[in-house]
């Protein structure tokens, strides 16, 4: 399912032209007419909903931190993309419960490291930042230029076997 994941990334980066980072996530959900709204919630991060005639629909919540709502929007566009036959998906605050949730919430993190750091750009990005392995510093300069936290791009890196830290 990995490359499967991958693969549909990289034909929603050539079908929108997307070819630098950091990817507008909020562009891509446009372009799929779902509308973004936000709401304060101290028991989620994300929902996705849609309707019976396809319209869809997220909701951020509003007092996590700009990154993390990046995040939750490519979530959530995972799941729009990985799982059309599901009309609403809630992402709790609490990752306990939506480690339990299963496959499907794994899936759609896949689908949103994928999205906002994808493969191809990275493994550019590292080539010319550091042929003898990324420092601390490289792995901060990334996750700015992709608008992602460090602990995201660190994961990602080491998903994608990029040798993170040295």
């Amino acid at each position: 399912m990995i490359n499967e994941i991958e693969q549909q990334v990289e034909k929603i980066l050539t079908k929108y032209g997307i070819k630098n980072a950091p990817v507008s996530v909020k562009e891509i959900a446009k372009q799929h007419d779902i509308s973004i709204a936000k709401a304060p919630s101290d028991k989620f991060s994300g929902l996705l909903f849609r309707k019976e005639n396809g319209q869809a629909f997220i909701a951020l919540n509003s007092d996590e931190s700009p990154v993390r709502q990046r995040f939750t929007i490519a979530h959530e566009l995972g799941h729009y993309f990985l799982h059309p036959n599901k009309s609403s998906f809630v992402d709790f605050r609490d990752n306990k419960k939506n480690i339990l949730r299963g496959p499907k919430e794994v899936q759609a993190n896949r689908f949103a490291a994928a999205l906002l750091m994808p493969k191809k750009f990275l493994e550019k990005d590292v080539a010319a930042l550091a042929s003898e392995g990324l420092t601390e510093e490289h792995v901060g300069f990334l996750a700015q230029k992709y608008n992602v936290s460090e602990d995201a791009m660190t994961f990602r890196l080491m998903n994608l076997h990029l040798n993170p830290i040295t």
